[in-house]
C-alpha cells in the first residue's frame, strides 16, 4: 500500500507542482520584487493565522476521522468542526475590522482585506484536504491541488498580463483556493449546527491545541525571517527572499510531502490495529525511503541551483536567490527528516504537548538570530538563521522523541552511503564541462545525476535497496 500510494501521490502532485513552478516563473517576471513581497507576506500571514487559531480542528479531523464508526458519528464530528471554523472566521473578520477602525493595523507590506478572505478560504481548503487524506483518497487530493495551482496560474498570470496588479493576483488565489475545496464535498457528513458537540470540541482541542502551539512556533521559524526582512530591509527584499525560499520549498518539499501523505495514514492504522512492533518496522522502511529520495534531491538541487534559478525566476530575483538556495535547501532537508520521522512519535502516542517544546526553543533562537544576522549580513543572514534554527529544532526533537516512543535505531550507515552517493552525484554534475542553453543543460545535468546516483546505489546500496523493496511489499495489501 505504501508503494502504491507513493506512486499515486507522485502522479497526482506532479502536475500541481509544475503549475506552482510555472506560476512562480510568471509572477517573478511580471511582478516587481516589492509587489511579490506584498503578495508573499499576505499569503504567509494568512496561513500563519490559520495555523495559530484553527489548526487544532484541521489536525483533529485528520486524527479522528479514521476512527468514526457510523454516519451519525461522522456528522457530529464534521458539524462540530465546521461550526468552530465559522465562529473562528467571523472572529478574525471582526477583529481585523476593529483594528482598521482604530487605525492600529501593523505597518507591514500586507493587504489586510485579502488577509481576511484568504484566512477563510485557506481554512476551508485545509479542512477539505485533510478530510480527503484521512479517507485515503489520493486522486481527489491531487485534483484539489491541481485545481488550486492551475487556476492560480491561469487567473493570476492572466491578471498580471492585463496589468491588474497584486490585488488581482490575491483575488485569483482566493478564488482558486475556494474552488479547490470542491473535491471533498461528497466526503462531508450531514452538517448541522444542532449537532455541535462540546465534548468533541474538547477532544479536538486536547489533541490539536499542543500542535497549534507547535505550528505557531514552526511558522515563526519558517516565516519570521520575512517579517524581519520587511521591517529591516523593505518589501522588495522580502520578494527576493520569498522567491528563493518558495522555489526551494516547491522542489525539495514536494518530494518529502509525497512520502508523508502516502505513509502517515498507514502508519497510524498499523499502530492502532497491529501494535508497536510492526509500527517500528514500518517507520524504518518509511525513513529509508525518505532518505533515499530527499538526500539526492537536495544535493542535486544545490548542484544545479544556477540553472534552476535562471529558468524559474525573473532577472530581478535570480542572482540574489541563487546565493540563498543552498542554505535554504539544507534547512528544508533537516526539517523534513524531523517532521516526517521524529515528529511521528508524538502523534502516535498523542504526546502533542511535548512536541511543542522543540519549536519553542528553536523559535526563540530564530528571532534572535534573524535580528543579529540580517542586521550584519542581510538576506544571507536570514537564510543562515533559518538553517541554524532548524538544526536546533531537529536536535531537541530527537532528544524528546526518545522519551515518548522507543524508535528503532537510526540507520546511520545506510544514511552515510546515501549521502556519499549523493555527494558523488552532485560533484559529477557540477563538473560537467557543457555549454548549452539553460533548459537542455538542466535536463542533461538531471539525467546525468540520476545515472551517476543509480550507479552509486548499485555499488554501495544494492543489498539494502533490495531489502527495502521487500519490506515495502509487506504493506501492499
Amino acid at each position: 500500500m505504501i508503494l502504491r500510494h507513493t506512486l499515486v501521490y507522485t502522479g497526482v502532485k506532479f502536475l500541481p507542482a509544475l503549475a506552482s513552478l510555472a506560476a512562480l516563473m510568471i509572477f517573478t517576471r511580471l511582478m516587481s520584487p516589492k509587489q511579490f513581497g506584498e503578495y508573499s507576506l499576505t499569503v504567509n500571514v494568512s496561513a500563519t493565522l490559520v495555523a495559530i487559531l484553527a489548526n487544532f480542528i484541521v489536525i483533529g479531523l485528520g486524527r479522528f476521522e479514521p476512527t468514526v464508526k457510523s454516519e451519525l458519528e461522522k456528522s457530529v464530528l464534521h458539524s462540530t468542526i465546521t461550526s468552530t471554523a465559522v465562529v473562528l472566521s467571523c472572529a478574525v473578520t471582526l477583529f481585523m475590522m476593529l483594528l482598521a477602525l482604530l487605525d492600529i493595523l501593523p505597518s507591514l507590506s500586507i493587504n489586510f482585506f485579502f488577509l481576511i478572505v484568504l484566512f477563510q478560504v485557506t481554512l476551508l481548503l485545509m479542512l477539505s484536504q485533510k478530510l480527503i487524506n484521512a479517507n485515503l483518497q489520493p486522486k481527489r487530493y491531487g485534483l484539489s491541488l491541481a485545481l488550486k495551482n492551475i487556476l492560480l496560474l491561469v487567473l493570476g498570470g492572466g491578471s498580471l498580463l492585463l496589468g491588474l496588479g497584486t490585488q488581482a493576483v490575491l483575488a485569483s488565489l482566493a478564488a482558486a483556493t475556494l474552488i479547490a475545496s470542491l473535491p471533498a464535498l461528497s466526503l462531508w457528513g450531514k452538517i448541522s449546527f444542532k449537532l455541535f458537540d462540546l465534548g468533541i470540541l474538547r477532544q479536538l482541542w486536547a489533541y490539536g491545541a499542543p500542535l497549534t502551539l507547535l505550528y505557531l512556533f514552526v511558522m515563526i521559524i519558517s516565516f519570521s525571517d520575512r517579517i524581519f526582512i520587511d521591517i529591516m530591509l523593505g518589501s522588495s527584499e522580502v520578494g527576493i527572499y520569498s522567491a528563493g525560499y518558495d522555489l526551494t520549498q516547491y522542489t525539495i518539499g514536494f518530494v518529502a510531502s509525497i512520502i508523508h501523505l502516502a505513509a502517515f495514514p498507514i502508519i497510524l492504522k498499523v499502530y492502532e490495529k497491529e501494535g508497536e512492533k510492526k509500527t517500528k518496522i514500518l517507520l524504518t522502511t518509511t525513513l529509508k525511503i525518505l532518505l533515499l529520495l530527499i538526500i539526492p534531491v537536495t544535493l542535486g538541487f544545490i548542484a544545479t541551483q544556477s540553472e534552476i534559478a535562471e529558468l524559474i525566476l525573473g532577472d530581478a530575483f535570480s542572482s540574489t536567490a541563487t546565493t540563498l538556495m543552498p542554505i535554504l535547501a539544507l534547512s528544508i532537508l533537516l526539517s523534513t527528516i524531523k517532521s516526517y520521522y521524529f515528529d511521528y512519535t508524538f502523534q502516535l502516542t498523542k504526546q502533542t504537548w511535548l512536541q511543542a517544546i522543540p519549536p519553542l526553543i528553536a523559535a526563540i533562537f530564530n528571532c534572535i538570530l534573524n535580528y543579529i544576522l540580517i542586521l550584519k549580513f542581510g538576506l544571507v543572514g536570514a537564510a543562515y538563521a533559518t538553517l541554524a534554527s532548524f538544526s536546533i529544532y531537529l536536535m531537541v526533537t530527537v532528544f524528546l522523541s526518545g522519551k515518548v516512543f522507543n524508535l528503532p535505531a537510526f540507520p546511520w550507515f545506510f544514511t552515510l552511503k546515501v549521502v556519499v552517493s549523493g555527494l558523488i552525484m552532485a560533484f559529477s554534475v557540477s563538473m560537467l564541462p557543457v555549454t548549452l542553453p539553460v533548459i537542455p543543460l538542466l535536463i542533461f545535468k538531471v539525467l546525468s545525476g540520476c545515472i551517476v546516483f543509480s550507479i552509486c546505489l548499485l555499488i554501495l546500496l544494492n543489498g539494502e535497496v533490495k531489502t527495502l523493496l521487500g519490506s515495502v511489499k509487506q504493506y501492499q495489501k
